[in-house]
């Protein structure tokens, strides 16, 4: 995630969920001191000393659906307090918990954190969580599987089916909806300044008109909001009738037309009225 934009004091916060996502364990033990302590709220003491948290982490670690969504921040002092949503797999199957962390940062790294933490909620349908480098060929499977349908339509593979995804895997945000047990879909972003890009939106055909494009666009919309960017923005062939009426119908509009290798590129956005401000 960009921190460019994050108060100082919240920065080693943010790294350490970074680290947490990617499954990174010497990344996200930087941002916790030796001396740290690890709560369940308000007083229940988890975990004390640097290599405590690691060994917590590192089984934690190996969970494949282990993601944490940040939903809101706020910061007093030297103290961040965070609200996310954390996707785990539980002994009945994968699910999400709500989680109030609170944290103390001292020096550049955590000293003290507070965890809690509401119920599980088992996700009997799909599961989201963001994608690491080695995902890269399956993003690619999932990717040419989606668009062949439109390789006759448009007399060529699309964009998408020729990108390098070992670098959009490491570079961009891509998002996969797991659904039983197999990859489903996936979203890839790119924040910018003032909006967030939408790259591509893949629905592996065995999995289609279950909602699951919605569902990853709305998905969309909720992390420029986080991030506070007020706009999301997406393009696609003009020739892709359908996908332009599902847009619409979420309400993005047509910004402009513009040829590109023998065809048309339809560019849209969607305003976020309600996107809170960006943080620092």
């Amino acid at each position: 995630m960009d921190i460019s934009g994050i108060p100082d004091i919240a920065r080693p916060v943010q790294k350490q969920l970074d680290a947490y996502n990617a499954r990174d364990i010497d990344a996200f033990m930087r941002y916790w001191a030796e001396d740290c302590r690890y709560y369940e709220f308000p007083d229940r003491l988890l975990a004390r000393g640097a290599a405590e948290i690691r060994a917590r982490h590192m089984a934690r670690f190996q969970e494949p659906n282990l993601h944490g969504r940040l939903v809101n921040r706020m910061v007093v002092a030297d103290m961040v307090v965070d609200h996310e949503t954390v996707t785990r797999t539980f002994p009945d199957g994968a699910g999400e918990i709500d989680v109030v962390a609170i944290y103390e940062v001292k020096n550049g790294v955590i000293a003290r954190a507070w965890f809690k933490i509401g119920p599980p909620r088992l996700l009997t349908d799909a599961v989201l969580r963001r994608a690491l480098p080695s995902d890269a060929a399956a993003i690619r499977d999932l990717t040419h599987a989606a668009y062949a349908k439109w390789v006759p339509v448009i007399g060529r593979a699309p964009k998408p089916m020729t990108a390098d995804y070992h670098a959009r895997a490491r570079d961009h945000i891509i998002d996969l909806l797991h659904a039983e047990g197999r990859l489903a879909a996936l979203i890839e972003m790119v924040p910018q300044t003032d909006h967030l890009l939408i790259e591509n939106v893949a629905v592996l055909p065995a999995f289609q008109g279950r909602g699951y494009g919605r569902r990853l666009l709305a998905h969309a919309e909720a992390v420029a909001a986080t991030r506070g960017l007020g706009e999301v923005r997406l393009y696609t062939n003009r020739l892709f009738a359908e996908n332009i009426a599902l847009y619409a119908r979420l309400g993005y509009r047509v910004d402009r037309e513009e040829p590109f290798m023998g065809g048309f590129t339809v560019y849209m956005s969607k305003p976020l009225h309600e996107a809170p401000p960006a943080s620092g």
